[in-house]
């Protein structure tokens, strides 16, 4: 008797993925889901529109990328993250893996041209949940926080201590500092929590530093994450881009509306930030992915006409993925039958 899974290409053994994470960054993961990509028409649209603005020279540089439930805007966000950073997965660029995956959609080749444009641009993408993050000292704070991770450095104050020395060309102080007084590499020291306090009061006495003078280090970098502001940010990733002038900063998180309702942060804490961003020279671009239109999400805020203008020019760009986008992947993924399969239907 002929089963629905001898008629199906779908092998059903698989474990398919309700909800795509972000912050998954397992190779083997996302070149699953790479290849595993179904791009419409119209998702090839967005795709290009995307691009174009990233190319261009657009002032704003806020997208609202929006979708209900299950339309895929996740893992379309996530796609995108990787066609900008372009990371090697696996021995095999991003791009390289997902360029096959606009076979038969309409417009190919111009996608594809698209697609190649970006690697004259050299971008670091940063991934995360707004849902999930802690914003205690404020949205602003999270974002430089994950943009820390991103360098290797810890998330919290010792990892701001290191990121300023970093800038300032004294990493190298640290890995031989780190050894020469407690024999272990920094890299085996800033993932203890027991060992970071100890070592960085060490490596800034070591630098010459006072008890007196580190304490008074330690304290000033402490009350500028309790008051870290989009303006702050700004500050600290100019300063970044002064060192690394060839490179974008893209900062893309998922569940926006979510955490808005969640008082995570506020519609305004995102225009500031965007608005601080946008300030430069189209280097720092903001993504944010939410289940409802950025309209939608300002007509359920308690904001003012003029805030309301504000907030949708930060962010020009914005995408909305249909459902006809799902039917179309529902036929061509989940019901695509074999070749023998027909003769036999």
């Amino acid at each position: 008797m002929t089963t629905i899974k001898d008629i199906l290409k779908l092998d059903l053994n698989e474990d398919i993925k309700n909800v795509i994470d972000l912050e998954d960054f397992s190779e083997n993961e996302i070149q699953s889901e790479i290849e595993s990509y179904i791009v419409t028409d119209g998702l090839g649209q967005h795709f290009s529109k995307f691009i174009t603005q990233y190319t261009s020279n657009i002032k704003e540089t806020g997208v609202w990328l929006s979708g209900f439930y299950g339309s895929g805007k996740s893992y379309f966000g996530k796609m995108l993250g990787y066609i900008i950073g372009n990371p090697l997965i696996n021995g095999t660029s991003a791009r390289d893996r997902f360029i096959p995956r606009l076979a038969g959609v309409a417009n190919q080749s111009l996608i594809e041209n698209d697609i190649r444009r970006l690697d004259s641009v050299n971008s670091r993408v940063i991934f995360l949940d707004a849902a999930k993050q802690n914003t205690d000292n404020g949205f602003a704070f999270t974002l430089f926080e994950n943009f820390l991770k991103s360098l290797g450095f810890r998330g919290d104050l010792y990892g701001y201590m290191e990121y300023e020395l970093f800038l300032d060309g004294k990493s190298d102080i640290l890995i031989s500092k780190s050894k020469e007084l407690l024999g272990k590499e920094w890299s085996e020291i800033k993932r203890s929590n027991k060992d970071i306090a100890r070592a960085m009061r060490r490596i800034y006495v070591a630098m010459d530093y006072t008890e007196a003078e580190y304490e008074d280090t330690k304290n000033i970098y402490s009350q500028s994450i309790q008051n870290f502001s989009s303006g702050k940010l700004k500050d600290e990733l100019e300063k970044y881009l002064v060192k690394k002038t060839d490179e974008n900063i893209v900062f893309i998180f998922d569940e926006a509306s979510e955490a808005i309702s969640q008082r995570k942060f506020t519609l305004l804490d995102l225009e500031g930030i965007s608005e601080s961003l946008s300030s430069i020279s189209k280097k720092v671009w903001t993504i944010a992915i939410a289940q409802e239109k950025l309209d939608d999400v300002i007509n359920n805020a308690n904001v003012n006409k003029s805030q309301l203008i504000k907030v949708t020019d930060r962010f020009k760009t914005k995408m909305h993925l249909e459902s006809t986008e799902v039917d179309v992947i529902i036929r061509n993924r989940l019901l695509q039958k074999k070749d023998s399969a027909y003769a036999a239907l």
